[in-house]
């Protein structure tokens, strides 16, 4: 607008003229091309005004959100690294096709990127994965250390007695059972007679037969130490215990609570019990009645009932679906007083199911704790060991090197779940676990021609597979998962598992390896030998 212009506008005759309707035109539309610059520059500057919200997908199942101003230059940091990936850079689009620039111009509105990740070489991978696991644990306590109630934290001198899996208790020569004292009462301590609490001689008939020592099953407690030989190089251990073995290690809340339930269960009639490597088995007959499974600080039950006429305020987790439980579905956590007198009420309702009368048993089984290494040689503990070149020690080679010196640092334990998500995984287990698990992971030799590499995510297998299968590249393509004429595939994490899987595969990334031992699944190492 010019000089002229301006002044026409402002003259008294114009307004005078626009008033009384004698305004020409053209100053009519003068006016209007005014008013309408002013209201765009006034939009423009409240525009410029306001943040908008900037949506960073991470890529590992986390997001950002920030604010900045329209059409302001925003810097896009790298983010966190990640084990197993290397960072490419920020897309527009989720398929990674659109990248942009370091220095983004925020537009006018809301925008939405995407952290893009390359997986590493798995050579490259497994050779870091062996080397890191030396290097992170300088810090750890030392393997002289006294074992806590929870944990054993090393290889302690053991008492000379043994026992055979699935026989009584230390201390006892069959298993008791009591019912809790009232608060004011000393508890009571007393065995019962052999053949008063004799189980069954026939197994349940629904009792799996898959209930093996070797495989991992919910509650599982495993623990991994490194030990370095006076000779030199790595051995990675991995202590599993049994439910024996967790039992006799958890605290005496948990010990409590276990003679509480386990006293109710007995006190009605036909209701027997059997030791086995992953819980104990109540049966009547030889149908399933309930399964108990003990941990440090709580147990877990699992009632024969149909989830399905449970009520919900029992916040009960339906595994039907596992083979293992199929007999027993309703899985019911006790942690303390008033999950006791809900695990109650289920228990009568099984009772019930069964049409059994109730008698009252006041008996306790005295479980006193024993170190690692006690567990160990009476073989409620086993020991898998390998060297870092891949090796496997057996238990008698891992005690001589133990006794010639080695030295014994100890790595995290964990406990085995029926369903993990990324995020719970990554907390659960650390990095340098995740790295020994692929070490210590069964390894085997395929030929294969050279081709292209694809991966998969643990919950699109999750999806597709169901408990106890083996996944491999044959299946995943059968299954139109990836592509056809991939040769090589990778284990990816994201979202939930639900299953224990033995996942075969030539790379897998540590939150994968960490979802797959959460649920008692197996990882096996593809080597690809193109020769």
């Amino acid at each position: 607008m010019n000089t002229k212009m301006a002044g026409c506008l402002l003259a008294p005759s114009f307004w005078e003229q626009l008033a009384d309707g004698t305004a020409t035109p053209a100053s009519v539309a003068l006016l209007c091309i005014v008013a309408a610059a002013a209201l765009a520059a006034v939009v423009m500057l409240i525009l410029l005004l306001i943040p908008f919200r900037l949506t960073l997908h991470m890529g590992d199942g986390r997001v950002l959100k920030e604010r900045h101003f329209g059409m302001q230059g925003v810097e896009l940091h790298e983010p966190a690294p990640r084990d197993g990936y290397e960072f490419k850079g920020w897309f527009e689009d989720e398929a990674l096709t659109k990248p942009v620039k370091k220095i983004f111009r925020m537009p006018m509105r809301g925008a939405v990127l995407y952290a893009g990740w390359e997986p590493k070489q798995e050579e490259a991978l497994f050779e870091e994965a062996k080397a890191a696991v030396a290097d992170t644990l300088a810090a750890l306590p030392a393997a002289d250390e006294k074992p806590n109630a929870a944990e054993g934290e090393e290889l302690p001198p053991a008492p000379q007695d043994t026992a055979e899996e699935g026989s009584a208790l230390p201390g006892q020569a069959t298993p008791p059972v009591e019912e809790i004292p009232a608060e004011e009462e000393a508890p009571v301590r007393e065995e019962i007679p052999a053949a008063e609490n004799a189980a069954p001689e026939e197994p349940a008939e629904e009792e799996p037969a898959e209930d093996a020592q070797e495989e991992a099953a919910e509650g599982d407690e495993i623990e991994g130490a490194l030990v370095t030989p006076v000779t030199g190089g790595k051995v990675f251990v991995q202590y599993r215990r049994s439910y024996t073995a967790r039992l006799i290690q958890s605290e005496e809340k948990t010990k409590d609570l276990f003679n509480a339930i386990r006293s109710e269960m007995l006190s009605y009639i036909g209701v027997k019990e059997r030791v086995s490597w992953n819980y104990l088995s109540f049966n009547v007959g030889r149908k399933q009645f309930a399964k108990l499974n003990a941990n440090a600080k709580s147990l877990i039950v699992y009632f024969a009932l149909d989830p399905a006429e449970v009520d919900a305020k029992y916040n009960f987790r339906d595994v039907s679906e596992k083979k293992r439980y199929s007999a027993v579905p309703v899985r019911y956590k006790i942690t303390g007083s008033r999950s006791f007198q809900y695990a109650l009420g289920l228990l009568e309702q099984t009772a019930a199911k069964f049409g059994l009368d109730f008698r009252r048993r006041d008996e306790k089984l005295d479980i006193p704790y024993e170190e690692r290494d006690a567990l160990i040689r009476r073989g409620l503990i086993k020991v898998y060991a390998r060297r870092d070149t891949g090796e496997t020690v057996t238990e008698q080679q891992l005690e001589q090197m133990i006794a010639e010196g080695a030295k014994v640092e100890k790595l995290s334990a964990f406990t085995v779940t029926d369903s993990v998500n990324v995020n719970e995984a990554d907390v659960l287990i650390n990095d340098a676990t995740a790295k020994q698990l692929i070490a210590l992971a069964e390894t085997k030799d395929a030929r294969v021609a050279p081709g292209r590499r694809t991966y998969v995510n643990l919950d699109t297998i999750s999806a597709n597979f169901a408990e106890g299968d083996t996944v491999d590249l044959a299946s995943l393509k059968e299954k139109g998962l990836i592509d056809k004429k991939a040769s090589a595939c990778k284990i990816l994490a994201r979202g939930t598992l639900d299953k224990s899987l033995t996942v075969e595969a030539t790379d897998f990334s540590l939150p994968a390896v960490k979802m797959i031992a959460l649920t008692g699944g197996k990882v096996v190492r593809i080597r690809r030998d193109q020769g």
